[in-house]
């Protein structure tokens, strides 16, 4: 009985050392990437990118493998599933350049573009 519970207090704490550890993942900001405090803060939009519909980009924000380039800014195509706002920030993920916009979808997913 006693080793059980020894077993189980390691798997709890091995447990809880992986979710500390994984909240550490987001993409790193590039210092050209300014955040105009009336557009969401770095926080917000590293949200934003986790929660994204692109399940690639996702995953790289987890593992901590992506950049973002630019800070929100307008411009370029607004996603077809969105509602015209351009407001977006630039996310390069090692392979593709991605657009994260303020926008979900139907599954309350992040709406993002990426190319190619």
């Amino acid at each position: 009985m006693k080793t059980t519970n020894i077993k189980l207090i390691k798997v709890i704490v091995c447990s809880l050392s992986l979710l500390s550890l994984s909240s550490y993942a987001e993409c790193i900001v590039s210092e050209h990437a300014i955040f105009p405090q009336e557009q969401g803060s770095i926080n917000f939009w590293q949200q934003l990118i986790r929660n994204s519909d692109d399940n690639s980009l996702a995953i790289f924000w987890d593992q901590g493998n992506c950049s973002i380039s630019k800070g929100p800014h307008d411009g370029g195509k607004a996603p077809d599933k969105g509602n015209g706002s351009t407001l977006h920030i630039t996310i390069e993920d090692g392979f593709r350049t991605c657009h994260v916009f303020n926008q979900k979808n139907s599954e309350l997913r992040t709406l993002t573009t990426c190319n190619p």
